[in-house]
């Protein structure tokens, strides 16, 4: 025979060990979306008449990005990249530039 108690704590702690995954998930999903922000805010981009964007750290141009009219998503063109992914954020755009930029310098 099961003893009742353990297995309502067995369920209970099962809850709140779920409770606190979705917790910690939370917290992790908050710092990674501060973290961009903050990466973003330090990364100037501009852009030309035809459309295109530049990404600059200083005076390094890190890549290029534009948005694709036939379907709406953002073409990603990191410098010394010859993939050019597409993305539904411009700032997903920017951010794989930024980070195919730290691989290159690593």
């Amino acid at each position: 025979m099961i003893d009742r108690i353990i297995v309502q704590s067995g369920v209970h702690w099962l809850v709140q060990a779920d409770s606190t995954n979705t917790i910690h998930l939370q917290i992790a999903q908050f710092l990674e979306e501060q973290s961009k922000q903050i990466i973003l805010s330090s990364m100037e981009v501009d852009s030309d008449e035809g459309g295109i964007y530049r990404v600059w750290r200083d005076s390094q141009l890190l890549g290029r990005f534009h948005r694709d009219v036939a379907n709406g998503l953002w073409i990603s063109q990191p410098s010394n990249y010859n993939l050019a992914p597409r993305f539904k954020s411009s700032n997903d755009a920017v951010m794989f530039i930024i980070e195919m930029s730290a691989l290159a310098t690593a």
